[in-house]
């Protein structure tokens, strides 16, 4: 005597024929992987003329090094989320700045966002806090450093 899941499953074939395949494909882990030195990504706040656009920060770390990257990201038609312009922190980014940044936090602000961290440079072993005011023109920012003791 058949098993009552095999039925089932000669019946969905029989019943669905070929659009059992309409149901979908497994997704591998590789299609969403980020970069391991990745470690903080969030959305915040709005952008463009409607605010339908979000700013999306991406921290990552390599060699004790910190390395900031802000997106401006829009949805297609799909609601899919897409970068239209991304930018470096150039004061951060290079290889020799030697900045760690720790507790990243991002705020909206009515002009763009505020991202602010605890910064510990490599160079004077001071800790510093770091802020950058992002936007609302896309690729620009403000960075400023203050040292905390």
């Amino acid at each position: 005597m058949p098993k009552p899941a095999s039925i089932c499953a000669a019946l969905l074939v029989a019943l669905c024929g070929a659009g059992a395949h309409a149901l979908g494909i497994d997704q591998p882990y590789e299609r969403f992987k980020t970069p391991d030195a990745v470690d903080w990504v969030q959305l915040c706040g709005a952008w463009g003329k409607d605010h339908k656009g979000t700013y999306r920060v991406i921290h990552a770390e390599q060699d004790a090094q910190s390395f900031l990257y802000v997106q401006w990201m829009s949805r297609d038609a799909n609601g899919g989320l897409h970068a239209e312009h991304t930018v470096a922190i150039a004061e951060l980014d290079n290889d020799h700045a030697e900045i760690a940044l720790s507790d990243l936090t991002c705020r909206a602000t009515p002009r763009g966002i505020v991202v602010s961290a605890k910064a510990d440079s490599g160079h004077d072993g001071k800790l510093r806090r770091v802020m950058i005011e992002v936007g609302p023109a896309p690729g620009q920012y403000r960075y400023r450093a203050q040292r905390t003791r």
